[in-house]
């Protein structure tokens, strides 16, 4: 019997919930009939992880286990999993609880109803800041305008195997598995899940300066969106000018009035140069992506691992 799902797990310094949601899986998957592996990828943890994978893996033949020699990430770590991953069907969720497992079922019995070649658990976080709650309502709001399936979803997803390893094999400097996904395929649910209030604790390896910086990586690998934007205001800056500028014309040698306002000039001077600067910065930002591309730096690097190529 071929195996049915693979559950991929990206961890970093999970060490308080990692064997509980382990746990929780088992015994979703056993009161069941499928047949499962769980592959858990150490994103370079710095805390006791990786010795409580090992014990895992020791008592558990469905466990897989890979380390990643540092922190690369939650996007490169997973799909480090999905790489080695050998079930029919693809299953990522994070190690925080923040999910319980039993969710799971939900994902299988949409899959099966709609055929569809992804399936997301959408749930509304249940200890963000609400900073981090704004930014992230600003992020979905401004992904939109490129697409109805954009700034949807979590990573509490299922994906086909085939589509899944199509991803794995995408080799680009930075990597967004949902803008990927929406690449591929238009085949996707959206479910409601139930949030778990989870007994384990574990804060955000990500701060908000990180935030950022992911936030403004998705927009320009995936998107043109800065560079519309800027060529729109350089269009509508260069029409009114236009426009003034005709009028102080026809003002000035049409009706022989007097123009003055070196003031003026010295402003527009100033806002032009400034905005001419920032489609500069936009557009090195767009070479840059380019370049690391070209470059072909790889995503991840495994230290060690006990699953097979």
């Amino acid at each position: 019997m071929s195996l049915q799902y693979s559950i991929i797990i990206p961890t970093y310094n999970g060490q308080n919930s990692i064997e509980l949601l382990f746990e929780e899986i088992t015994n979703f998957f056993q009161s069941t009939t499928y047949t499962y592996e769980v592959i858990i990828v150490d994103d370079g943890n710095t805390d006791d992880t990786w010795k409580i994978l090992t014990k895992l893996k020791n008592y558990n033949k469905n466990v897989r286990i890979i380390r990643l020699t540092k922190n690369f990430g939650q996007q490169p770590a997973t799909l480090c999993g999905i790489k080695f991953a050998k079930g029919n069907y693809i299953i990522t969720i994070d190690d925080d609880l923040e999910v319980h497992p039993e969710e799971i079922k939900y994902l299988i019995e949409e899959e099966v109803k709609s055929g569809n070649d992804v399936v997301y658990g959408e749930y509304r976080k249940l200890d963000q800041s609400f900073l981090r709650e704004t930014l992230t309502w600003l992020y979905k709001a401004g992904s939109k305008m490129e697409g109805k399936n954009k700034g949807k979803g979590s990573s509490f997803r299922l994906i086909k195997s085939e589509l899944a390893h199509k991803l794995a094999e995408t080799h680009t400097h930075f990597m967004f598995i949902d803008e990927l996904l929406i690449w591929y395929t238009n085949r996707m649910s959206f479910i409601k899940v139930r949030p778990n209030k989870s007994p384990i604790s574990k804060r955000s390896g990500y701060s908000l300066g990180s935030l950022f910086q992911i936030t403004g990586s998705v927009i320009m690998f995936s998107s043109t969106f800065p560079l519309r934007l800027v060529t729109t205001i350089g269009f509508t800056l260069a029409t009114v000018n236009f426009i003034i500028g005709t009028f102080y014309l026809l003002k000035k040698f049409l009706f022989k009035t007097p123009v003055h306002g070196y003031t003026s000039i010295i402003v527009s001077l100033l806002f032009s140069t400034g905005l001419i600067v920032l489609s500069i910065g936009i557009v090195a930002q767009y070479i840059s992506k380019i370049l690391k591309d070209v470059n072909n730096k790889p995503s991840y690097y495994i230290a060690e691992k006990s699953v097979d190529d």
